[in-house]
């Protein structure tokens, strides 16, 4: 079978290609000399925060370093040619001279560098205790395809073309940029080459593309390097102080924990330092416990962090996880025992039991196979946050409904339109597949990235179960429409043939969860090391995942998953 599958960088038009000249200062103040648009023709472009920001002390960022280089690959200025080549060739004609800076803080109304600190509870007190220091280092979610937009003007309308997330988002946020209508902005998405929560936001430098291109009345392209990526998309970068408490027979009675966030040089957009908020909540989402901690998120000569799959959930379970295998340790309480001791009482996320029980049949196999070496993490993942939440609650602009928009084509075809776009996990299909079961009817199209459905994108493992749901609905009410006029392809003619009988067929859903919804899930990982190194051998995962639109495509999510924590995590402690 042929795939002919279009990403950005496909599509044909007279652009011209941007570039980025980058700081190798991790602190400086700066000058540019050469052919460069500084951030001086852009100054009039503001960039609104969308996630909550009571409590938080915010710098005003800019979409070009202003005077003062913030971190190493900082974008100073841009340039503009006609193609890739000469965009390098540009670059390296673009000087910068640099003053460097020490000990003063990033923003000068921001003195301490502390952006939002808050402190809950109280430490309690223990038959045993014990301290660790936990860190979840920093890292980038590197999708085979790096981030790319394209922008061209086209009378009063601006039509980008974006390797994006969310798309309506992306809408909104370039409307308030540009301070134009959002009926203007058209965000299309192609395919897109894996996204891992570093597309949901749009960076800086490609809202600066498209504040060019509105601003010089030119069709922009720019396409992030490999290596661009891998020095601005980055995210984690938590330490944990931990102090807890427990009994000798292996139960956790508290645990207090002084956090420390680093945001990067300033927040994004959009994910802000909502994953800190994601981590204190996923905390306490598995086990008893009285729970108290300091936290606070730093500015630093970073670049600017935001989502990496798990957005917080990760460095949570990391540290939660750790800690009941230390306790198991000093109890010498078995580590599956453990973890049942100290279950909370958990409610609508699965069949616990199972879960456990399948567990616990693989870690034996194990144990008797390998003997040691051996890995067991239990967790439930929260996902799908309603709009209640996200607007009273974490105070976001970005409500946690999404709508489809279903209706009966002349050819017989049944379209479902989202707002959702697909990263390579197959969310069409899986939709398509959906929607067909309930319709009892195979010709089923799905249509993705449509700016007319209100949705709000890909983000916090929600999109099956808003879109997905709202798709269900959306063809429960079609069928029952078409079960009083035909058949399904004899109602489409109708709609040519006799439209005094029959003019249009379709409806609109909306959904979203009456709270969070939970999965519960558990992994073992079998370990071996030697003088080279320590490597993963063996790998299980379990999880009740409810009804799968695609059980084929939920399996690739969760090796995929398991994968990534096992060869890329960056979680340690001691």
């Amino acid at each position: 079978m042929l795939w002919n599958l279009t990403y950005v960088d496909d599509i044909p038009g007279d652009y011209k290609y941007v570039g980025f000249k980058r700081s190798t200062s991790k602190f400086a103040k700066f000058s540019v000399s050469g052919k460069c648009y500084t951030e001086d023709i852009l100054e009039k472009y503001n960039v609104e925060f969308v996630f909550g920001t009571e409590g938080m002390k915010l710098p005003k960022v800019t979409l070009l370093a202003k005077d003062r280089a913030l971190y190493e690959g900082h974008p100073l200025c841009a340039v503009i040619a006609k193609d890739r080549y000469q965009v390098e060739d540009q670059l390296d004609e673009v000087d910068v001279e640099y003053q460097e800076l020490e000990n003063q803080p990033l923003f000068p109304e921001i003195p301490d560098n502390v952006i939002y600190s808050k402190s809950y509870g109280n430490e309690g007190k223990a038959e045993m205790t014990a301290s660790f220091s936990l860190r979840a280092g920093r890292s980038s979610p590197a999708p085979m395809e790096p981030r790319v937009i394209a922008v061209r003007l086209s009378g009063d309308s601006i039509i980008i073309h974006a390797s994006t997330q969310a798309p309506t988002v992306a809408r909104l946020l370039i409307s308030e940029m540009l301070g134009v209508p959002m009926h203007r902005v058209t965000v299309d998405v192609p395919n897109v080459g894996g996204g891992f929560g570093a597309k949901q936001d749009l960076s800086y430098e490609e809202l600066s593309v498209v504040a060019l291109s509105y601003e010089l009345g030119e069709s922009l392209k720019w396409v992030e390097t490999r290596s661009e990526h891998i020095q601005g998309s980055q995210a984690r970068d938590q330490i944990h102080e931990v102090k807890v408490g427990f009994t000798s027979d292996g139960r956790l009675k508290f645990l207090h924990d002084d956090i420390t966030y680093d945001v990067g040089a300033f927040p994004l957009s959009w994910s802000g330092i909502s994953p800190l908020f994601v981590t204190l909540n996923t905390m306490t989402s598995v086990y008893s416990f009285d729970f108290s901690y300091n936290v606070k998120a730093i500015l630093s000569n970073k670049a600017p962090q935001g989502a990496y799959r798990g957005f917080g959930r990760p460095e949570a379970v990391f540290v939660m996880e750790r800690i009941m295998d230390e306790i198991s340790r000093m109890t010498g309480v078995d580590q599956l025992e453990i973890r049942r001791r100290n279950l909370k009482d958990l409610q609508d996320v699965g069949n616990i039991n199972l879960v456990l029980q399948e567990l616990e049949r693989k870690y034996n196999d194990l144990k008797s196979k390998y003997g040691k070496g051996i890995g067991v993490s239990f967790y439930v993942q929260y996902a799908g946050p309603n709009s209640k939440v996200m607007i009273e609650e974490e105070k976001s602009r970005i409500p946690g409904y999404d709508c489809v928009r279903a209706f009966l084509d002349l050819d017989g075809w049944v379209v479902i339109k989202i707002s959702a776009t697909n990263q390579g996990q197959g969310m069409d299909r899986a939709i398509r597949n959906l929607v067909s079961k309930e319709l009892g009817y195979d010709k089923v199209k799905v249509v993705l990235g449509d700016n007319e459905v209100k949705g709000y994108g890909v983000w916090a493992s929600r999109t099956m179960l808003t879109m997905g749901n709202a798709a269900v609905l959306a063809a429960r009410q079609l069928k029952e429409k078409i079960s009083t006029l035909g058949e399904w392809e004899e109602v489409s003619k109708m709609m040519l043939t006799k439209p005094w009988k029959v003019m249009n067929v379709s409806t609109d859903v909306c959904y979203e969860t009456d709270d969070f919804v939970g999965t519960v899930s558990g992994q073992i990982s079998v370990v071996k090391g030697d003088c080279t190194g320590v490597k993963a051998v063996e790998h299980f995962i379990v999880a009740d995942v409810g009804i799968a639109g695609d059980e084929e495509i939920v399996k690739g999510q969760l090796i995929g998953g398991g994968t990534s924590g096992n060869w890329g995590s960056p979680l340690r402690g001691r």
